[in-house]
């Protein structure tokens, strides 16, 4: 009964995850971007990439060496998707207006139900998949990698899709707070250095919990 709901979970996460980046690109226009890539430019569309084809491949992978990997893999997305989740609703959302169609969809597939499809998924897997506590520090490389890439385009003053020069307010080099400083405007409350160290030990939080609740260190 436990393997039947995990592969519904998966099924559900790659559809959820895949047609969720899938419908933002076909409507990103009606959303105010510039063209249907600049969608791909944002965290969102990424860690809803990675989850789901990790899902995809947890379905099809039959040789057990494959499969460990993709369950590492799976570790370490389930730890970005989450963020995604919870910047989306605790961040973004409060302070969208109403051209962003937050609640939209496809931004409910990409942003609410994958994120809780992929936390079900990891907790009911009965499938073990032991890791060492080096592996924690993994799951901070796609949003780091993230930051570092952004802050690139970002530097360049290249346009995330709505006559902007950056993914999401606190990666914004040029806001009020700027890098190290602080504002009394929101919602750039802090400078951008802070807010990457608060989601680099969050990230290491969530990766920790997750893997104490699950049991998998060696």
């Amino acid at each position: 009964m436990r393997k039947s709901i995990c592969l519904f979970l998966k099924l559900s996460l790659v559809c959820t995850s895949l047609l969720g980046v899938l419908f933002s690109c076909v409507f990103a226009v009606n959303d105010g971007y510039s063209h249907w890539s600049r969608r791909l430019l944002y965290f969102t569309a990424q860690s809803n990439i990675w989850i789901g084809l990790t899902a995809l491949a947890l379905l099809l992978l039959r040789k057990k060496q494959a499969r460990e990997r993709a369950y590492l893999f799976r570790y370490v997305f389930t730890v970005s998707i989450t963020i995604t989740g919870v910047v989306f609703c605790f961040l973004l959302a409060p302070f969208a207006d109403e051209s962003y169609h937050v609640w939209s969809t496809q931004s409910l597939f990409s942003h609410v139900f994958s994120p809780l499809l992929a936390i079900a998924d990891f907790f009911l897997d009965p499938t073990p998949f032991p890791l060492s506590k080096r592996h924690i520090f993994y799951t901070v490389l796609p949003p780091l990698l993230y930051f570092s890439v952004a802050s690139f385009l970002e530097a360049f003053q290249v346009d995330f899709g709505r006559g902007v020069f950056y993914p999401y307010f606190f990666l914004n080099f040029r806001s009020p707070a700027g890098i190290f400083g602080f504002s009394s405007t929101p919602p750039f409350f802090i400078g951008t250095f802070y807010w990457i160290l608060l989601f680099c030990l969050f990230l290491l939080a969530i990766s920790f919990l997750y893997a104490k609740k699950r049991s998998l260190f060696q």
